[in-house]
């Protein structure tokens, strides 16, 4: 259903239907029908799913963190990206003193894969 609710000049619509009866099932419904928000509905389907098994049978995509739970550090997950964020809006080449370790950091295990 990504992206394709919504787009264009014309009204849309989604129709929802499901048959489970679980209670797993009526809370998805409850938030697809309570909000638009896809960062809610993603938040609120891994709370009901988890974060599955990067090689297992469960959802595929979300690698395991060594240091943070993605469901359960939701909020400290959240309040590093809006450091990170100010950081980047303050430095966005982390070229200020106070973020030269950060860069350096950032050079020394991503160089292949960014260009600050």
């Amino acid at each position: 259903m990504r992206g394709r609710v919504g787009r264009g000049e014309f009204e849309s619509y989604c129709v929802l239907k499901f048959e489970g009866k679980s209670k797993t099932v009526r809370e998805r419904m409850k938030v697809m029908c309570s909000t638009n928000d896809g960062f809610v509905i993603s938040e609120k389907d891994l709370e009901l799913r988890g974060a599955g098994d990067f090689f297992g049978t469960m959802q595929h995509g979300l690698p395991e963190f060594k240091i943070a739970n993605l469901f359960e550090d939701i909020p400290i997950l959240k309040l590093a990206q809006l450091v990170a964020n100010k950081v980047i809006e303050d430095d966005p080449k982390l070229e200020k003193e106070q973020n030269f370790k950060l860069r350096t950091l950032i050079n020394d295990k991503f160089a292949s894969r960014i260009e600050i």
